[in-house]
């Protein structure tokens, strides 16, 4: 249940000012970069203040079992950092709204391991119409989450990019470690495109995108797609995507905590925070990872070799300005354009990650996904 929102009119008024952030501009990294914040209401290092009205009130949690893991019927492991996890797993997420107008939902199921896509569909003159794809894989770190989360957003890309958008209801660790979500996900991809006469999809368009865990499935997927040899994938777009899951690379890439600038409140935020606090990524290895090489691009897509940087699809990223995985997203964004990858990278200032989830509540949500669908356009 949500305990705020904000009135129509804040609402609007924010997303104004936000659309006039400045253009993107190459930056000294080649990388098409824009920084969108609300200079009206945001100091430079605070929080936005819708963020922080939700923060102090934003009603709880929102995770749903997904359908998938339902289907799940054997022992539950229950080692430490399962138990960590299963705990994670049931306080994340938000409530959204939907703004979306004419937009149908339905359900289909992959031949395989019949996994469950929920397909958004635009308004339509002709109900036959081929339309490009925008494949969603959503967050949750690899351990929770759930297609009811970021399915506002999708509703709303399905309508403003005119896109049939297929949200991936894939299987997470701990009952599933190892490649099972990117398999999930990669199944998900190969059905959708092998079936595209018969979902009505214009295979011209193939987006991938994910959020936070999703967007590094993104990342993995568009990688898995080359290897393969299939070339299926047009476009990867992410927001705060958590790039790699070995400790070495990120300890190279990541910032410490001074400089976000935080301030108290933020702090106190932070340091409880499971990411922050290094308690939930050596948990979330454990259970996922379950023993592989924290390097292998299926995990870590921030690891592929130069090689396979310079055939990936061009790129959207986005961060948030006051996220552990702000750094490693903008390296992402700098050597996909190092190896001559298109690529596009917004920062969000005042916000936190997941702010997403929040679609229709945080106008940033909206911003980002306008931003998106003109970029695919």
């Amino acid at each position: 249940m949500l305990a705020w929102t904000p009135t129509t009119k804040d609402y609007y008024n924010k997303l104004n000012r936000l659309r006039k952030s400045p253009d993107f501009k190459k930056d000294e990294n080649n990388v098409m970069t824009r920084v969108v914040s609300d200079p009206s209401v945001v100091a430079k290092y605070s929080v936005d203040d819708f963020n922080l009205h939700f923060m102090q009130d934003n009603g709880g949690p929102y995770a749903p079992e997904s359908e998938i893991m339902k289907r799940f019927k054997g022992v539950k492991p229950d080692s430490p950092s399962a138990r960590f996890c299963y705990q994670w797993r049931d306080h994340m997420g938000s409530m959204g709204v939907d703004i979306s107008d004419g937009v149908t939902t339905s359900k289909i199921y992959s031949d395989k391991n019949q996994i469950p896509i929920s397909v958004y569909t635009p308004e339509l003159k002709n109900p036959n119409e081929k339309l490009g794809a925008f494949i969603a894989y959503h967050g949750g770190g690899w351990i929770g989450g759930n297609v009811l989360v970021n399915e506002n957003f999708c509703k709303y890309i399905a309508q403003k990019a005119h896109l049939r958008v297929f949200n991936v209801d894939y299987r997470f660790a701990p009952e599933y470690p190892g490649y099972t979500a990117t398999d999930d996900c990669f199944e998900s991809l190969n059905f959708i495109v092998e079936n595209a006469d018969k979902l009505h999809v214009d295979t011209n368009t193939i987006v991938v995108y994910g959020d936070s865990a999703g967007g590094t499935i993104a990342a993995a997927i568009a990688y898995m797609d080359r290897k393969a040899g299939h070339n299926y994938v047009t476009h990867q777009v992410m927001c705060y995507p958590c790039v790699t899951l070995d400790k070495e690379t990120n300890d190279q890439i990541a910032w410490p905590e001074s400089k976000y600038h935080l301030d108290s409140f933020m702090q106190t935020r932070y340091q409880n925070d499971s990411i922050f606090s290094d308690k939930g990524l050596p948990a979330i290895v454990d259970v996922y990872i379950n023993g592989g090489d924290t390097k292998d691009p299926r995990f870590s897509p921030y690891n592929m070799a130069d090689q396979d940087y310079k055939n990936m699809p061009k790129a959207f990223i986005a961060t948030d300005e006051f996220d552990p995985l702000r750094p490693t997203g903008y390296a992402y964004a700098k050597k996909l354009a190092a190896n001559g990858v298109s690529t596009y990278y917004s920062n969000y200032r005042g916000m936190t990650h997941a702010f997403l989830d929040k679609f229709g509540i945080f106008p940033q949500g909206q911003e980002f996904a306008d931003q998106v669908a003109k970029w695919i356009n």
